[in-house]
């Protein structure tokens, strides 16, 4: 990745959208879906830095993580009935990958000292994309026990 697109990305990833969402027709109109997208982009960058003998070790594992994301949030939206329980699970899905490739780049950075790569900019995007997730899955929990209490009337 060109350093200055690397900084132009940062600029606009290190923080949270402040902005109204505004409507959601579609996964692709989710934030965090866009977002994810972006960061696999980044992560496929990141990993061809690698040696070549980690084609597929590191290199796969981390770009197959990557991918999970974007993949599972669309998944989960598009299976996303009975109160959200489908959905809720692929986030959390969602969010084990995220954790699972923060290790990867943490390891790649421990590995490949030599490298001075620096995955920091990927982690801090990572970041941001796991407090949405949070909030995200928070909000769908919190939703399902306000329903489940005003059945129990």
């Amino acid at each position: 990745m060109s350093q200055e697109r690397l900084d132009a990305f940062n600029d606009l990833c290190m923080e949270e959208p402040n902005e109204p969402y505004g409507s959601i027709s579609s996964y692709r109109d989710l934030v965090i879906w866009q977002h994810s997208m972006d960061t696999t982009e980044m992560v496929y960058e990141f990993a061809a830095q690698l040696p070549s003998e980690e084609r597929f070790g590191l290199v796969s594992q981390m770009c197959r993580a990557a991918v999970s994301m974007p993949s599972n949030i669309a998944e989960g939206w598009g299976r996303g009935t009975s109160g959200d329980r489908q959905l809720l699970s692929y986030l959390r899905i969602t969010r084990g990958s995220l954790y699972e490739l923060e290790t990867q780049l943490e390891l790649s950075r421990r590995i490949y000292r030599k490298l001075k790569l620096d995955p920091t900019p990927v982690t801090a995007r990572l970041t941001s994309i796991a407090r949405m997730l949070n909030k995200m899955i928070f909000k769908i929990e919190e939703r399902n026990d306000h329903l489940r209490k005003d059945r129990g009337r």
